[in-house]
């Protein structure tokens, strides 16, 4: 038993440093990439994107917050909700209620190229607190605020798009990491 315990112990501390190692490599990702195509949309095919984004997270947070219930997007818009003035992002709020407690969350999607700032230049601002990357070419930056109490996962994609998901509940970087990755979340869809 004491030996499967040291074993235990050992691999776990191995799987750890493992992370931390690949954390620091993952944020010297080369950005913006190259040959980024920025996206610049209609307002009405932005409110076609923003309808189907809306209609993706009532689906999408249940999977990631596995269980959740009264999964309730916000309007989506820019510096106020529901403008569409050539934006290349756009953000909501969702709320949900998840083992019992009511969770409040943020998301914003970037278009190729609106977000300048490279995995570490953006962790040379804020706290962050680890990184993975996403099997798809992409690098998932995890930060915090202890100030507001905000937890964020935030998604470096090879497009040049940026997607993060920001919480209020600690302990859900997992789910909001699933969450940033989702590629449904993009600019780039006609």
């Amino acid at each position: 038993m004491r030996m499967r315990t040291v074993m235990t112990a050992a691999l776990t501390g191995l799987a750890l440093l493992g992370f931390a190692s690949s954390a620091s490599a993952s944020t010297d990702l080369t950005w913006p990439p190259k040959d980024v195509k920025p996206v610049h949309k209609t307002k009405a095919e932005l409110q076609k994107q923003a309808d189907e984004f809306s209609a993706h997270q009532k689906k999408a947070f249940p999977r990631a917050f596995h269980g959740a219930k009264d999964v309730a997007p916000g309007n989506w818009g820019g510096e106020a909700e529901g403008v569409f003035d050539d934006m290349q992002y756009m953000g909501n709020s969702v709320s949900l209620t998840y083992k019992g407690q009511q969770v409040s969350t943020y998301t914003q999607v970037n278009a190729p190229g609106f977000h300048k700032s490279s995995p570490k230049e953006y962790c040379a601002t804020t706290t962050c607190t680890g990184a993975e990357t996403d099997h798809r070419g992409g690098v998932t930056v995890f930060a915090k605020d202890d100030r507001f109490g905000i937890v964020e996962a935030r998604n470096f994609r090879p497009n040049g798009e940026v997607v993060w998901v920001q919480s209020w509940t600690q302990g859900t970087e997992k789910q909001l990491a699933q969450l940033a990755e989702d590629r449904a979340f993009t600019f780039t869809k006609k």
